[in-house]
């Protein structure tokens, strides 16, 4: 053997360690990556059935030597959000108390009545009859007759009372 195939023979072996050791390298990197975020995540691991993607490569080195690199992907995990749970109204019957949150709201017993949810003082808000509606929609302080005016609509279509000479939210 020559000098020269001795030299280029050594010139290659160094290339591959160096190559070599700079997977090596690499691997320790992932290797240690890997281990911080398993241990510092706070999410419980994903269900044993979840997918998994696994993708191989194949690095080829100068003297054809085959280093595999896997790189493994877990699916996404998927979280549900709650629906958010909204009270009922109260039962629509004549006498039966109401939800402050319906005050003013005009609704249907199961007669076919229409009545409205009012304050009661101190005894709460309860499901009341009323007068006719007028089916007009004014505004509180806007002037009314109360001859012929009882019940309205306000722009938001809550109930209103011709209390006087103008239009109030409560009697």
């Amino acid at each position: 053997m020559s000098a020269r195939q001795d030299a280029e023979r050594k010139g290659s072996q160094v290339a591959t360690s160096w190559i070599l050791g700079v997977v090596a390298a690499l691997l320790a990197v992932a290797v240690a990556v890997v281990a911080v975020v398993i241990v510092m995540s706070d999410e419980p691991e994903p269900p044993a059935a979840a997918p998994v993607t696994e993708t191989v490569m194949k690095t080829e080195t100068a003297a054809s030597t085959t280093t595999p690199v896997v790189t493994t992907t877990a699916a996404p995990e998927i979280t549900q959000t709650p629906e958010p749970v909204v009270p009922a109204g109260s039962p629509v019957a004549q006498g039966q108390p109401c939800l402050a949150s319906e005050a003013r709201q005009f609704k249907t017993d199961a007669a076919g009545n229409s009545l409205v949810c009012a304050p009661m003082g101190a005894a709460g808000f309860s499901w009341v009859q009323h007068g006719n509606d007028d089916g007009g929609v004014h505004r509180i302080g806007e002037p009314c007759d109360p001859a012929v005016d009882s019940v309205s609509r306000d722009p938001s279509g809550l109930a209103i009372l011709c209390g006087g000479q103008t239009w109030v939210a409560n009697p």
